[in-house]
């Protein structure tokens, strides 16, 4: 058995929390809330989702988006104060 790092997700009906597990990012046994788990750790949330709610009985798995994006710059010199 590898190590892996845990997800805290919480049921999107009742709220009640369940722990989901993830193989990729650095798998130190760390532990996470949803909204705090870094990119890497969440790549993989969802290997063994669908997850059962314990409370309601709701199936439900992590929806993960990442957007990036390419900003251009305005380049503004410094005032050369040499004469």
């Amino acid at each position: 058995m590898g190590y892996y790092d845990s997800v805290n997700v919480p049921c999107p009906i009742c709220g009640t929390k369940t722990w989901f597990q993830s193989k990729s990012g650095p798998c130190n046994l760390d532990y996470w809330e949803l909204d705090e788990a870094p990119a890497d750790v969440l790549m993989d949330v969802n290997r063994h989702a669908p997850y059962k709610c314990d409370k309601c009985g709701t199936l439900f798995q992590v929806e993960v988006r990442f957007i990036t994006l390419a900003k251009s710059v305005v380049y503004q010199p410094e005032d050369d104060d040499s004469d």
